[in-house]
């Protein structure tokens, strides 16, 4: 399997790897074997590959979660925090897949972000995720995100768009700023966060659309929030300050800030 260039060069001790469920899981696999390959690669004829193809291998874990809530505290602590305390086994590294890591508590975040932060040298930590939102800024800004596909970021935009517009114009102040959190891993990518405010942008006009075909009158505050978009959108263009119009923006969708831009 063809590895993204982001896991072939200079290499990171956390990744974070965004992509449909087999895909990604197909991309870590093949990551890790390889780092482990003691000939050529991920050539399937060395010890550590032919015992990982066996799915026995000594250093490689997958981490899951013991309950259905997610991955929690004590998840991570026996099978992360705990397991990085010793050395490898028998090979290079000790490789962490933690699948679902989405589904990581954020307070389960916290207990590992020491682990991540100053790290072992043998240790290598794959978070294989179908997006990033629920992942705290603290553990995005330790990992290299490599995400699986344009396709794919798309439907991530898209599916975050949403979630704003459906739950924003319910939020008070303070939890409309705290939004602004879950902006930040846009900050270094305008262009991601170009095409965030795009889907933001349509997911408003779908409720006008619809509110229209059911002969509904649209809520005043779409109005504002598609204007308030727009006029965020060439605020960044511009290279103005990102979390002053982005904090901007959120008060006017949540209906705090109801006067014309």
């Amino acid at each position: 399997m063809g590895l993204p260039d982001a896991l072939r060069h200079n290499l990171s001790h956390a990744y974070i790897i965004v992509g449909e469920a087999e895909e990604r899981l197909a991309v870590a696999r093949a990551f890790a074997k390889e780092l482990n390959c003691l000939g050529d690669s991920g050539d399937d004829n060395c010890l550590s590959c032919r015992v990982f193809e066996s799915g026995n291998h000594p250093d490689i874990f997958y981490v899951a979660g013991t309950k259905t809530t997610g991955i929690g505290v004590d998840d991570v602590r026996s099978q992360i925090v705990q397991e990085m305390t010793t050395s490898p086994f028998k090979y290079r590294y000790k490789i962490f897949i933690v699948d679902n890591a989405e589904t990581i508590t954020p307070q389960a975040q916290n207990a590992m972000l020491k682990t991540i932060e100053e790290p072992a040298p043998y240790g290598v930590f794959l978070f294989l995720a179908e997006h990033v939102h629920t992942l705290l800024p603290t553990v995005l800004s330790r990992c290299v995100t490599v995400k699986l596909g344009e396709r794919l970021k798309k439907s991530e935009h898209e599916a975050f768009a949403e979630e704003i517009a459906s739950s924003i114009a319910n939020l008070d102040i303070l939890d409309a700023m705290t939004l602004y959190k879950r902006f930040e891993p846009y900050k270094e990518s305008r262009e991601s966060m170009s095409q965030l405010l795009d889907m933001l942008y349509l997911a408003y006009g779908r409720r006008i659309t619809r509110a229209g075909a059911a002969n509904h009158p649209p809520e005043k505050l779409w109005f504002s929030s598609i204007a308030a978009i727009q006029h965020t959108k060439q605020i960044l263009a511009q290279n103005g300050n990102f979390q002053l119009a982005v904090e901007l923006m959120l008060l006017k969708l949540s209906g705090a800030i109801q006067k014309p831009m």
